[in-house]
């Protein structure tokens, strides 16, 4: 019986091949979308999971209160975590982290070869204990119980000892001419769904400073614990609470501790700033790609099921006719649904190898790997049969219903077929799927309009043409010094200057206080830097002058504030020159000048406070800032590799644009806008298939109506708006249904944004217009074929 049920279900597909294949394209071109989308999605909710204490561990955050304002921080100071196991029960163990020179690329000498690596970490012992950290070589007990030791991944190994890798046991590395390191492991890497991307792992024994005194006023190290079985994170919470009083004195508690779940990390850090990992995600990203997934799904099942319910009135008579022979209803439904299972089958297997065909097309969109063997391991090995039977229910349990549900009198009655519920539903589908596209239209142009308004906001400065050389590795403060006098030389060069940060990147906090009310604080982001700063950086004064020349006695410290920092304070520019302001440095500052605001972080945060100044003590700056002419880059980088190996040899010449470097920071807002709109494209197209399919019913449902017509007297024009209007309102029915939706949905994605665009009644009615046009331009094929039609081939049957 199945076998005879599985010919007849092929035959009625081959017969109809022309619904067979707009069925086909688009729920292959569904699921292409669909799982491509969802692989995506399960790698993100996959992070860190792997793990075997996965779930009872915890970062340590900082919140810290400044002028009303609560930041919360990732980082903790170093004495966090020993005294929390000290004082809880619960905590089992904990480990520290601290990214080598607080995230600045350390130099690495192996042999007398250089290497530049911005993924070094210092971590304790117990990291092993912790994390699952599975090695290669090497006791993990033993591997950062000592100082000045050093494990490594097996990458990096492969990298400096080539195939004798698994000799570097016991050799040394010397690290921007500070450590001299012994590798005592070597560990597998990473894998790509955790959010630890440490290439080599120092003992933080070897850090003096940060490992011989332990102190609550430095939060500068990631903090994990692992808690007892049991322990519920919230009442840990608590005894933190009571642990932080112990140690500090109520009135002199400047942060509040709390815990964050490891798998929560990657995805729901958004908002907590000083975070190591550069693997961070959003969930309000994840979120959006997850409805697009199911929102392109339904777009393939509706279609589906407004062709297959449109040529029902084909076949009213073969249903009738098996019901006269003695079929039953239930007979006639399991045909049906058999149909709609072959032919979601051929299409999963299409939409699989069209994924596969795609995707390095989707991986460079999406910036990520995407693993496709994903979809035939693990769960998902039964994943794929349940949502193949899904979408075979979803899709067919309508056209099922419906055609078996035709009494046997409808073959004498073929009028019965056209009636209004029928009709009804099928301009319900079609509103529904202009819905999504309109909504999907919608939010590809504000994500566009977004990612545009960021690239040409003004930022306050000039990132254009200025490079930031790396001089962390510089032996001698003379070396630096002696490079940016070389750079100063060059014709190319405009202005160059010494910095220990640039717009873009993370720099030291402080708090500074309102003028005679210690308690209220701003936090302040600070840079020291050497003089001529604000030519490199195209800043504008608004009062005073630039930091002075400083020569190496000089202890005295002054500062260049922006506006904001000014503003706090409660004074006007000019009125802050030659002031101190209230506990910056713990030590006497001066201020001699104030530059107008300018974004150092992304847009999604306002404008700070922050102060260049020229520190206690000549040097400790870790950059170079250098604006270079326009024209013949390629030249100008020749002439500063050259100038920079002549006074700072046996490190490797590292630089960024600070330009490209800013742009970096929306790289996954990017992504996202190129999803979407490459997906609503796709949706759309999704669409026009089952309208062009269900025009074509319509047009051959009114032949006889059009031939009529024509004899009558009715042009090409009458007919073919005659066939189109039903259609265009019910775009427009769509279209007054989506708007409410996207706006409500855009409104809240752009409200992560401090500087943010408005959404301008012509977005939606230009997404309406374009709905309108695409459906138009569907269905005026169809029309106008119809409409040119012969009227006596029509209506030589009557």
């Amino acid at each position: 019986m199945f076998t005879n049920y599985l010919k007849i279900a092929v035959r009625q597909l081959w017969k109809n091949r022309f619904v067979t294949g707009l069925n086909l394209a688009g729920l292959a071109v569904g699921f292409a979308i669909a799982l491509a989308l969802l692989i995506f999605v399960r790698q993100e909710l996959s992070f860190d999971r792997y793990h075997k204490h996965a779930d009872a561990i915890y970062r340590v955050g900082l919140s810290v209160n400044y002028d009303g304002i609560t930041q919360k921080w990732a980082n903790a100071p170093n004495i966090t975590g020993p005294a929390l196991k000290a004082e809880i029960s619960d905590v089992r163990e904990q480990v520290r982290f601290l990214k080598y020179n607080f995230g600045r690329t350390a130099f690495v000498n192996v042999g007398g070869e250089n290497f530049a690596e911005t993924n070094f970490y210092w971590a304790d012992s117990t990291l092993f204990s912790v994390f699952d950290v599975p090695m290669v070589l090497g006791d993990p007990a033993a591997a950062l119980n000592r100082p000045n030791t050093v494990v490594i991944s097996r990458s990096i190994a492969e990298k400096y000892f080539g195939d004798d890798y698994k000799k570097a046991l016991g050799k040394v590395i010397k690290v921007d001419n500070e450590f001299t390191l012994e590798i005592t492991g070597i560990y597998q890497d990473f894998p790509s769904n955790t959010i630890f991307d440490g290439d080599i792992i120092g003992s933080f024994l070897s850090v003096k400073w940060a490992a011989a005194r332990l102190y609550w006023d430095n939060a500068s190290f990631e903090t994990y614990l692992l808690l007892g079985p049991g322990s519920d994170p919230r009442q840990v919470e608590t005894k933190m609470a009571v642990a932080l009083d112990k140690a500090i004195p109520k009135d002199e508690q400047w942060f509040s501790l709390w815990l964050q779940p490891l798998t929560d990390i990657h995805l729901y850090s958004a908002g907590i700033s000083n975070g190591y990992s550069s693997r961070t995600g959003d969930i309000r990203q994840v979120r959006i790609l997850a409805i697009l997934a199911f929102a392109v799904l339904l777009l393939a099942c509706f279609n589906y099921i407004n062709l297959a319910t449109a040529q029902s009135g084909k076949r009213f008579r073969e249903v009738g006719i098996n019901k006269i022979l003695g079929a039953r209803k239930g007979q006639i439904a399991r045909r049906m649904f058999l149909e709609t299972g072959v032919l979601v089958a051929v299409a999963l297997i299409s939409g699989l190898l069209l994924l596969r065909l795609l995707n390095p097309f989707f991986e460079s969109l999406s910036g990520q790997r995407l693993d496709l063997t994903q979809a035939f391991t693990g769960p998902w090995t039964l994943a794929i049969p349940l949502f193949w039977l899904a979408i075979t229910l979803s899709a067919g349990i309508y056209p099922a219903l419906f055609l078996s549900s035709f009494s046997p009198k409808s073959i004498l009655q073929p009028l019965a077929q056209g009636g209004f519920g029928k009709r009804l539903f099928r301009q319900a589908l079609v509103v529904g799927q202009f819905s999504v596209c309109t909504g999907l239209i919608v939010s590809a142009m504000i994500f566009n309009r977004q990612i545009r308004f960021i690239g040409e906001k003004n930022l306050g400065f000039q990132p254009k043409q200025v490079i930031a050389v790396t001089t962390a590795a510089a032996e001698r403060t003379d070396q630096i010094t002696g490079f940016v006098d070389a750079c100063k030389a060059l014709p190319a060069v405009v202005s160059a200057c010494r910095a220990m940060s640039y717009p873009g990147i993370s720099t030291a906090g402080y708090g500074m206080s309102y003028p005679g009310q210690d308690e209220r604080k701003v936090s302040v982001a600070a840079n020291r830097v050497g003089t001529g700063f604000e030519k490199v950086l195209g800043l504008k004064f608004l009062a005073g002058k630039t930091l002075p020349e400083k020569a190496p006695d000089d202890t005295t410290v002054q500062v260049v504030f922006n506006k904001t920092a000014v503003d706090f304070l409660g004074w006007t520019p000019e009125e802050s020159i030659g002031k101190t302001p209230p506990n910056l440095f713990r030590y006497p500052t001066t201020i001699v000048g104030v530059v107008e605001d300018f974004h150092f972080e992304s847009m999604h945060q306002p404008i700070g406070a922050y102060a260049f100044n020229n520190g206690r003590k000549l040097g400790g700056q870790a950059y170079v800032l250098i604006k270079v002419q326009p024209g013949n880059i390629n030249r100008t980088m020749a002439q500063l590799e050259s100038a920079f190996r002549q006074n700072i040899p046996g490190s490797a010449f590292e630089y960024s644009f600070l330009d490209e470097h800013f742009g970096s920071l929306y790289a996954g807002e990017k992504r996202l806008s190129s999803l979407v709109f490459v997906f609503t494209c796709l949706a759309i197209f999704i669409s026009c298939l089952g309208l062009f399919g269900l025009a074509a019913f319509t047009a051959e449902q009114r032949t006889k109506e059009i031939g009529i017509r024509k004899v009558l007297g009715a042009s090409v024009v009458g007919i073919v708006g005659l066939l189109s209007k039903d259609f265009l309102k019910l775009v427009l029915v769509a279209l007054v249904l989506a708007t409410p939706l996207a706006w409500y949905a855009m409104n809240k994605w752009l409200n992560n944004f401090a500087y943010r665009v408005h959404m301008e009644w012509w977005i939606f009615a230009l997404a309406g217009a374009a709905a309108v046009g695409l459906a138009f331009f569907t269905v005026s094929y169809q029309s106008v074929k119809t409409a040119l039609m012969n009227p006596v081939k029509s209506l030589r049957s009557e």
